[in-house]
């Protein structure tokens, strides 16, 4: 054992005798919190249903409401229950209200353990009493998710009152020189910790950029009033997708005039992502740079269920370490490195782990160091044993102290319940279950690893997964190939048949929709007898390349995939010019565009092998497919490649030729996927490429004689016509034509009364909002209950209200403009006549060059109203209000549109009923409406 880990092990063991000295455990079973963390111990299903009731709690507004998610969460899930629980739930006899009064009673008692306060002034007693243990804290204030600038203001003006508050009260108290002192001298008696995502409800990673103005704008009042008052400032550390941006924003800060020379700087650090070695070696070099110290504070991390899910979803590489001794193990690393930088870096210890604390304990002394040159940090209301041990050694502690009211505190509450009884908790270990000092000591380093099983998915088809605009690289390649087209000018659009490339000599000129100053594409009409001249080559070779082995065409659909992932930014940037998508938005249409591919080719391969059906003696009968023959592709511009690549590469892959009319404003793009078809090698003969007014071409093909079958995505008239049309039987038809089509929507979202509205307003302004409003699955209805609805509507107003609309070529603006002026035509004139029938809510101001439109909302609208009932595939929005999930119900399913639909609820019973009666073919349970992925949903 070397010299250090002796050091550390006698370290940890006197650590431990002190907290022996401490008669309170953190799990004391005398009262009900401690009745019910014992129990979430030992049932984990217990454990997630409590948690999940304590998150719902405060927006119960009435006992009979808490009696019914009581029932809902515990009685129904057949599970022995803890005595403290029985009597809400019909086994004991205390009426609803005294049951919900004693349970509510309990829960804030609860979140009074995690919370100071709701208020700086609440929260002063108990940060004086801590003080008088010997307690430093660091303030951190707790609220609802910033949707909106409201929202993000509120959070500035809270952190500014907060120093000036704290600041007030700390002039009347007495010094401690244990915690207001170093080894260097006095400190500042506040310190606060900031969410630096609180202060900007806009941040968009694809605009990296612009997105720290106004970060830094409100940081810099923060960090101004801090030297002011001599007050600490941390930068918290949540998501990593905001990691490099957090970093990226304090670091430019700190290199400031203004704030370049005071120390009173921190930015956290968390141990368990896999990068955070290399991030604490490159803040150790910038404050080598900077010549002014500052703190890094050390944490394991808080989101590590959230990383995870949120990574495996995406298809991203997992940021976060799976197993937990390699994440105390890099912990270790990182608290080494950063004493090994003193002083130019000051250490702040964030861990209940005996362990943690003993091995940066330690290895400072061995340094050389002060113990007062490192701070360790605990949560409030957790660890109180440890913290006295370290009171007891002369080591400062810092609370990270809590301050704000119940509901947005619950979400902080929860993580708190988590931490104490996961399986992997040291507290849980120590206090809960004894675990032995000397398994609590040894070094992470020397332990086995736990084998993180990894699926052999080989033969699973798994998602292309979306860019990641927070890495630098993605966000060069989207503004490099939009840069190019940019440099290209008129883009012609031909007609390809049998190979042959012609251009017509009727065309229609296209504008980009961001910019109507001049002609984005010129497009080449094709003509009926264009029409008939692609169906006869196709029709022609249809039998042969029926013929050809189903693994060759499923080849040839797998590399076009290939293609596409090559040429993704160029695809994707053309949309954004051609179509006014977002960048998002766009990316997202080209994986689709790669997910069919594949997945079509995947699928080929199990039907090319003949089903055997019946098991009779004497007889093998066995059900194969067959090709239809061609193939109409009749395609719409909203989704211009992914709905056009899916259509022509299933028709391809089942062995039918196809004749491809792409809408007439994304003809670009599918001229792009044509010029692929023919580099992935498939035959000349197999794909003609026919744009044309659907109107002339379009409804020729679907009237020809020779055409089999017509796969067509677009409106709810022009689909029922199709239909119609497709029934009448030609001269010299031999067959039944079938047809597949995907029309519109009149997608509606219902909010229920205990519906989480952080989720909810987010959910329903991606639904409705997302790309203008223009998918066939947007929500263009919101149907709130009644007792969410004044405060569903005033934050999704100010939600809306904060959107950024512009151009599509800058990644900021969450919405472009619409696709083209007749689109823009009708949906003004809806938007227009709705205002003489209907209370606005929401309608703001919009760039005039360019078809752009405001995202626009109407509050109280009769579910029986036009604007409620007809489709309008643009970014507008009914809200209607009503009494009961009854009617609710009865309004989602009143139009004759059934696409999507969406619920956001907490109540079990509610979404399995809502499974059973929303008439819907997508139904969403909370989470957006719109956003499907191919094999998911």
């Amino acid at each position: 054992m070397s010299d250090l880990e002796q050091s550390i092990r006698t370290e940890g063991e006197e650590i431990f005798r002190l907290m022996e000295e401490d008669s309170k455990s953190i799990f004391n079973k005398d009262w009900w919190y401690g009745r019910v963390m014992d129990w979430s111990m030992k049932n984990e299903h217990f454990k997630t249903q409590m948690f999940r009731f304590v998150d719902v709690l405060p927006y119960l507004n009435s006992s009979s409401e808490v009696a019914r998610h009581l029932k809902e969460y515990f009685a129904e899930s057949g599970d022995e229950l803890p005595s403290v629980f029985n009597f809400g739930l019909g086994l004991g006899s205390l009426a609803p209200g005294i049951m919900a009064g004693a349970i509510r009673k309990n829960v804030v008692q609860m979140a009074k353990m995690f919370i100071t306060g709701a208020t700086p002034e609440e929260a002063l007693p108990n940060l004086k009493k801590a003080r008088k243990k010997s307690l430093a804290f660091t303030a951190d204030l707790l609220g609802e998710a910033a949707l909106s600038e409201k929202e993000s203001l509120e959070y500035l003006e809270r952190y500014l009152a907060l120093i000036n508050d704290l600041s007030k009260a700390s002039e009347k108290w007495d010094a401690n020189p244990l915690i207001d002192e170093d080894e260097r001298g006095a400190l500042p008696k506040v310190n606060i910790s900031v969410k630096v995502t609180a202060l900007y409800s806009q941040i968009e990673e694809a605009a990296w950029e612009t997105s720290k103005f106004p970060i830094k704008e409100r940081l810099r009042q923060i960090f101004s009033a801090a030297i002011e008052k001599n007050v600490f400032v941390n930068l918290d550390m949540e998501q990593y997708a905001y990691k490099d941006f957090v970093v990226e924003v304090f670091k430019e800060l700190l290199m400031e005039e203004a704030y370049k020379a005071y120390p009173h700087f921190g930015i956290v650090m968390q141990a368990y992502l896999k990068e955070s070695l290399a991030d604490v070696q490159g803040l150790c070099e910038f404050a080598k740079q900077r010549g002014t110290e500052f703190t890094i504070r050390l944490v394991k991390g808080a989101y590590w269920d959230y990383e995870t899910i949120h990574a495996e979803q995406m298809g991203w590489p997992v940021p976060v370490f799976q197993d937990k001794n390699a994440t105390d193990e890099n912990f270790e690393s990182c608290a080494k490195l950063l004493i090994d930088n003193y002083p130019s870096i000051r250490l702040a210890v964030g861990s209940h782990n005996v362990r943690s604390l003993a091995t940066a304990l330690s290895y400072a002394r061995q340094k050389g160091l002060d113990k007062k040159a490192v701070e360790t940090q605990m949560l409030y209301g957790m660890a109180d044993p440890i913290k006295s041990a370290m009171v007891k050694k002369g080591i400062r502690v810092r609370e990270y102290a809590t301050i704000g009211e119940l509901i947005p505190g619950m979400a902080y509450l929860v993580r708190r319940l988590l931490e104490n009884t996961s399986n992997e908790s040291f507290l849980r270990s120590k206090f809960a279950e004894n675990t032995s000092i000397e398994k609590l000591l040894q070094n992470p380093a020397h332990l086995k690893k736990e084998h993180v099983f990894v699926e052999n998915n080989k033969h699973r088809f798994e998602n292309e997964p979306l860019k990641d605009f927070t890495i630098d690289e993605n966000r060069k390649g989207m503004e490099s190939a939009i840069a190019a087209w940019k440099k290209k000018g008129l883009l012609k659009v031909p007609l390809c048949i049998d190979g042959q490339w012609t251009d017509s000599k009727d065309t229609l000129k296209r504008k980009n929709p961001s910019d109507i100053q001049g002609d984005f594409s010129e497009v080449s009409m094709g003509t009926t007898a264009d029409a008939d001249r692609a169906v006869e080559i196709a029709a022609q070779f249809q039998p042969t390349w029926a013929k050809w082995d189903a693994n060759k065409r499923a080849d040839l659909v797998d590399q076009l995939a290939e293609l596409i992932l090559r040429d993704r930014y160029k695809l994707a940037a053309l949309e954004v010019l051609e179509v006014g998508k977002p960048w998002h938005e766009a990316d997202g249409d080209i994986t689709e565009a790669i997910d069919f591919c594949r997945y079509y080719a995947k699928e080929m391969r199990k039907l090319s092998n003949p089903l055997r059906v019946g098991h009779a003696p004497g007889e093998v009968s066995r059900y194969a497919y067959r090709a239809r023959g061609v193939s109409a592709v009749i395609a719409p511009w909203n989704f211009p490649l992914a709905i056009l690549t899916g259509m022509v590469s299933a028709s391809l892959v089942t062995g039918n030729t196809v004749v491809m009319k792409p809408a007439e404003q994304s003809s670009v793009v599918a001229l792009e996927l044509m010029k692929l078809i023919q580099e992935a090698g498939f035959p000349k003969e197999a794909v003609q490429f026919l744009p044309g007014l659907g109107e002339v071409v379009g409804d020729h093909l679907v009237k020809h004689k020779d055409v089999s079958m017509i796969c067509f995505t677009g409106s709810k008239a022009v689909g029922i016509h199709i239909l119609q049309a497709s029934t009448m039987i030609q001269p010299g038809q031999t067959h039944f034509k079938k047809v597949l089509a995907e029309l519109g929507g009149k997608n509606a979202i219902i909010i229920d009364s205990d519906a989480d509205l952080d989720e909810a307003v987010q959910g329903v302004v991606y639904s409705a909002f997302g790309f203008q409003g223009q998918k066939c699955s947007a929500c263009s209805r919101v149907i709130v209950l009644e007792e969410n609805y004044d405060r569903f509507t005033e934050r999704l107003y100010e939600a809306t209200k904060s959107l950024h609309v512009g151009s599509s070529l800058d990644p900021m603006n969450f919405m472009g403009p619409v696709v083209d002026e007749e689109a823009f035509d009708r949906i003004r004139g809806t938007i227009e006549k709705a205002k003489s029938e209907h209370n606005l809510l929401f309608e703001g101001e919009v760039p005039k060059q360019g078809y752009f439109i405001s995202p626009t909302v109407f509050e109280g609208v009769d579910p029986k109203a036009p604007i409620a009932t007809q489709e309008i595939f643009g970014p507008v929005l009914a809200v209607i209000k009503v009494k009961t999930l009854d009617e609710a119900l009865e309004v989602a399913n009143s139009v004759e549109f059934a696409l999507t639909g969406g619920l956001f609820s907490r109540s079990p019973a509610n979404i399995e009923r809502v499974k059973k009666e929303f008439e819907c073919g997508n139904l969403y349970i909370n989470r957006s409406c719109t956003g499907a992925m191919v094999n998911r949903h």
